[in-house]
């Protein structure tokens, strides 16, 4: 798995979120919300790499100047293969949020951080909240009928996820 770099929620964004993976739940299918844990917060995924070096790491700390950041969730996303489908929401990719994307993207590379997936690199870059994954097709349905009408979250923190050691470190925040 790759390192990641996170864009997490202010309370009320969480709260909102986790909402709606619980109408998820309770129209019968597996969700994100079932982990209640730090881990599994509801989260935009900022960016991914292989392997991030100490100094790339350190420079992260800089992306906070960003926040806060409004995020505008929007219309269903169903991603993945036949079995495997993945509802999320997209993010709309406002010039603020593209704006740290880029300054991510750049500060990681400067630092040396290698890999990643070709679609999170600047100009292919989908950004989404992930409402629930791992779906048969016959969930998907349900899924997108549990799921309201767009809205409005703030984005107020970045973390490092780092599955090889399954380490959490807080980036920085800042709320408005």
């Amino acid at each position: 798995m790759r390192d990641s770099l996170d864009l997490l929620l202010d309370a009320e964004g969480e709260g909102a979120v986790r909402e709606e993976w619980d109408r998820v739940a309770a129209a019968g299918v597996p969700g994100a919300g079932v982990r209640r844990d730090a881990g599994h917060a509801p989260h935009l995924t900022v960016a991914e790499r292989d392997e991030v070096p100490a100094e790339a790491d350190a420079a992260l700390d800089a992306l906070v100047a960003h926040l806060p950041l409004t995020l505008h969730l929007g219309a269903p996303l169903v991603l993945g293969a036949a079995g495997r489908r993945v509802v999320a929401r997209v993010v709309a990719p406002t010039p603020a949020l593209l704006a740290l994307h880029a300054e991510a993207a750049r500060l990681l590379r400067s630092g040396g951080a290698r890999g990643g997936p070709p679609w999170s690199a600047p100009g292919r870059w989908v950004p989404h909240l992930t409402v629930t994954g791992r779906l048969t097709d016959d969930q998907v349905v349900p899924a997108l009928t549990a799921l309201g009408a767009p809205y409005e979250v703030v984005g107020a923190r970045l973390r490092r996820w780092m599955p090889g050691t399954r380490t959490l470190r807080d980036v920085g925040s800042r709320e408005g």
